[in-house]
């Protein structure tokens, strides 16, 4: 009997203490806390988050945490990926809201530079919630469908005749081989006809701008331009006709990129150094110009300073270089060839600074560092003298006049 009454007061007191064990044990409920993704996602509607994203993109995703118990709320985050191409490139680290706080998380997707199009990427980002001090955890799943269109998708090119026009030949033709091979001939067949009809019209139009006659090297640049450039324009589209794999396009296009911007570089240089030269001695000619033919080293040195930082900056733009790193190698570059041409820079700007100030003029008769000579033609890279007999020309460069010791007779005469 004692028995029977000792194990009825243990059930009673044990009936008594489980709501109690059941009401500190409860779980967290939807209303103790809200998610929400501005624009996509919150807690009450569940519903799953999409867009659209590009090839090499990243999406920021801002995520905001409301705590609306009294007790305090540890935050943690994992997330999986069902695709290699699309994945988190970051999650917040674990955090902690006060009751009643509100949290602001940032956390991004992002895609591989080379991949085609995927209708439908899944990822879950499971969001833990801990309630503290008590440690009674609940989890949330967030649900992402992102749609990735890619600038390597051949579907729309695949099998077709110039990317446009559907091959709907009888076999064996009716493969992708066929609309590449005739799309490459139709492009090799225009880059001849502009080689044959156009390049030689350029080459006498250049040729006439300059002293001498440089038609064959005029046309071969062009030739070579051309050849180059139309090869860069017929790879790329002919690999999405072939629906070639988005890695291999990738690294195509970086390879005849590179060539066409180092062909368009060259022919810019050579081009424009004819120009320049037969502008100079048109200048030359006039016998009192300051503008000659010596001024094409600094001319020279001008133009592969801006050539070549152009170049590296559309090299490495091609490349994925940032912004930021483009403008430090433009500087770089800049200041690299300056100061291999500092010696034909300083004789420019001395013989402006001696032009501007007029130190003398032509026909003066003048000292420098003690010795005699006479005036005979200021230019902007050197200046040309006559010895006191007047029996020998003497051409000293403008730096070295500008810091040597001048007396001007004439000038002295005046005063």
């Amino acid at each position: 009997m004692k028995k029977v009454i000792a194990i009825a007061i243990v059930l009673t007191t044990l009936t008594m203490l489980v709501p109690i064990a059941s009401e500190d044990s409860e779980a967290i409920s939807q209303n103790d806390y809200a998610i929400v993704i501005a624009g996509y996602y919150d807690s009450d509607h569940k519903q799953v988050v999409r867009d659209d994203l590009a090839n090499g993109q990243t999406f920021e995703v801002p995520l905001y945490f409301y705590n609306e118990c009294d007790k305090d709320l540890d935050i943690q985050f994992s997330a999986k990926s069902h695709v290699d191409e699309v994945r988190f490139a970051s999650i917040p680290e674990s955090t902690m809201v006060k009751a009643h706080g509100m949290s602001r998380m940032t956390f991004t997707i992002s895609v591989v530079e080379t991949c085609n199009s995927i209708a439908s990427a899944k990822l879950d980002m499971t969001v833990i919630v801990t309630e503290l001090p008590d440690n009674i955890t609940t989890a949330e799943v967030i649900n992402f469908d992102m749609r990735v269109i890619s600038e390597y998708d051949s579907g729309g090119a695949y099998n077709k005749f110039f990317g446009l026009i559907e091959n709907k030949l009888p076999e064996p033709f009716d493969s992708s081989f066929t609309p590449f091979i005739v799309s490459i001939v139709v492009f090799t067949l225009v880059a001849y006809l502009v080689c044959w009809l156009l390049v030689p019209r350029l080459a006498n139009y250049f040729n006439h701008m300059t002293p001498t006659d440089d038609r064959k090297k005029f046309k071969l640049i062009l030739s070579s331009l051309v050849t180059v450039s139309l090869t860069a324009l017929t790879i790329n589209p002919g690999l999405l006709i072939l629906g070639a794999d988005a890695s291999l396009q990738d690294i195509v296009f970086r390879v005849t990129m590179t060539f066409f911007i180092l062909a368009i570089s060259f022919a810019v240089w050579v081009l424009s150094m004819y120009i320049i030269e037969n502008i100079l001695y048109e200048y030359e000619k006039e016998g009192n110009s300051v503008l000659d033919t010596s001024l094409m080293p600094v001319c020279n040195a001008l133009a592969k300073i801006i050539i070549a930082v152009l170049a590296v900056g559309c090299l490495m733009y091609v490349y994925g270089f940032d912004i930021q790193g483009i403008l430090v190698s433009a500087g770089l570059i800049t200041l690299g060839i300056t100061m291999g041409a500092r010696s034909i820079l300083a004789q420019f700007f001395s013989g402006i600074s001696l032009l501007l100030t007029k130190r003398f003029h032509q026909g003066d008769r003048v000292t420098i560092n003690g010795d005699e000579y006479f005036v005979n033609k200021v230019k902007l890279m050197f200046t040309e003298f006559t010895n006191k007999e007047k029996d020998q020309v003497i051409t000293i460069s403008n730096d070295s006049v500008e810091s040597s010791v001048i007396v001007n007779f004439d000038m002295t005469a005046e005063l």
